[in-house]
């Protein structure tokens, strides 16, 4: 089935924030980039502050973790074939520093995962941790252009019953 026009600008979005960053993302980049129709991102998101919003909804969207899919899984998936999209969440990020709104959004993509490693059995100010702690070894290797890494020590120093 092929992606409407706000789906694919959405992938273009994500793509573009992962490969040239926020400072040279733009709007008609984007449009260009999706193939569709200069004013697009007005059309499907009022703004391109609407555009933004809803790019980390899509963002939260596919990278939250799938079901049964363990830390180490979601740690090899973000370094590996969402590389680019890792690289825009942390785009979206340093955004949301001055934009209230996609923070919020964020920390509610992050609150999915956290939840899911409560479901998993992991107390709740654990599991908080482990995301946040699970994000900077993320945000380290992507920085070191490491493309893989082995969360399990982290994971057990953080789960550990004291």
């Amino acid at each position: 089935m092929e992606k409407s026009s706000r789906e694919r600008l959405l992938d273009a979005g994500l793509e573009l924030l992962g490969t040239v960053g926020s400072a040279r993302a733009s709007a008609r980049a984007a449009e260009d980039r999706a193939a569709v129709p200069h004013g697009s991102v007005r059309y499907h998101f009022g703004s391109f502050d609407g555009f933004l919003d809803a790019l980390v909804a899509h963002l939260v969207d596919v990278d939250r973790p799938r079901p049964g899919e363990s830390p180490a899984e979601v740690c090899a998936r973000w370094l590996g074939p969402q590389r680019t999209v890792t690289r825009a969440r942390y785009e979206l990020t340093l955004l949301a520093f001055g934009r209230p709104e996609l923070a919020d959004r964020l920390v509610a993509g992050r609150d999915v995962f956290v939840a899911t490693l409560i479901d998993a059995g992991c107390a709740p100010d654990v599991a908080r941790r482990l995301v946040a702690a699970l994000d900077g070894l993320v945000l380290d290797a992507l920085l070191r252009g490491e493309t893989t890494l082995d969360p399990t020590p982290l994971i057990a120093m953080l789960t550990v019953d004291r």
